[in-house]
């Protein structure tokens, strides 16, 4: 059985970008597709996970600091006899490695393996300070098929898509099997969750302002904006996605939220960010069923129950 103890969430940064990209703000292309893809691949990864046989504890997007560093883990899988850490890429086309340099085309780019090095060796420090000598099994896994790596050494930690079900079972061997975990096993990953760090200083984030940002409702079908108000649902004219006006009005007010946190949450200003689409009575009504109001007068605005 395996037993995710921290879901994966779509990152923040990504998330953020995602909802500018959409009301035409300035968006690094390349910055927001790397960390699409990214995030892509890693959720591949967890599907495939999941179905693995024998007993183990997974925890994901860990960010952590020990001795004044900070280190990212894309997951930790915790195992009978050793904890795995997990790097995953999800790089697709040719590549060569050369002499410990690796390359995309003529381009020379980060070496991810020694990323899992460092990350390994700053993970096995923290472990022993909470008392735990387990060893650390380190692989980079490049879950995308259509990746290929010229040059590369047969005993390197990597493995491909097409060796994941050779990998898999090389897994449940080291496993024992039928072996169990303990609760000393479930007292560590609970330990590691509580050290996670939420707020990400690697995360890069643009100027935006409210004026320069398109007004509407975005479409969850397409992520266009293309969108009417039609029988009290939300409906876009690209790609025909229907939604009920409720849900719509609700998801922007949560994109508000996000993008300009010290904003007031107003019935006026819902409308406004909305490009009228829904009529100020229905936001109202929207606001008092979903949120709480606080303040009095002209300061009266509405915060999350």
């Amino acid at each position: 059985m395996v037993l995710v103890l921290k879901e994966r969430k779509e990152p923040g940064e990504l998330k953020l970008l995602r909802m500018l990209k959409a009301r035409g703000g300035l968006v690094d292309d390349s910055r927001f597709w790397n960390l699409e893809k990214g995030y892509e691949g890693e959720v591949v990864f967890d599907k495939w996970f999941s179905r693995m046989d024998g007993e183990w504890i997974v925890v994901n997007d860990l960010l952590l600091e020990h001795a004044g560093s900070l280190f990212q883990i894309d997951s930790l899988v915790i195992g009978v006899d050793r904890v795995y850490l997990f790097e995953v890429k999800n790089f697709e086309g040719d590549f060569l490695l050369e002499q410990y340099r690796w390359y995309s085309g003529s381009k020379e780019i980060k070496d991810p393996l020694l990323q899992m090095q460092r990350c390994e060796a700053a993970l096995r420090q923290l472990l022993r300070s909470l008392g735990y000598q387990l060893p650390i099994e380190s692989n980079l896994i490049f879950i995308n098929p259509e990746f290929n790596l010229y040059n590369c050494p047969p005993k390197l930690p990597i493995v491909f898509c097409s060796q994941l079900n050779r990998f898999s079972n090389k897994l449940v061997r080291q496993s024992g099997g039928s072996a169990r975990l303990s609760a000393r096993h479930s007292r560590l990953a609970e330990k590691l969750c509580d050290l996670h760090l939420e707020k990400s200083p690697y995360e890069r984030l643009p100027e935006y302002r409210y004026e320069k940002l398109l007004k509407g409702i975005v479409c969850v079908g397409c992520g266009g904006m293309g969108v009417r108000y039609e029988r009290k649902m939300i409906i876009c004219n690209e790609c025909n996605f229907k939604e009920e006006y409720k849900a719509s009005v609700i998801r922007s007010i949560t994109e508000l939220m996000i993008l300009f946190p010290e904003k007031p949450l107003t019935s006026k200003i819902i409308f406004e960010w909305c490009n009228g689409l829904v009529t100020l009575r229905s936001i109202q009504r929207i606001l008092i069923n979903n949120f709480s109001l606080e303040g009095f007068g002209r300061s009266s605005h509405y915060i999350k129950f």
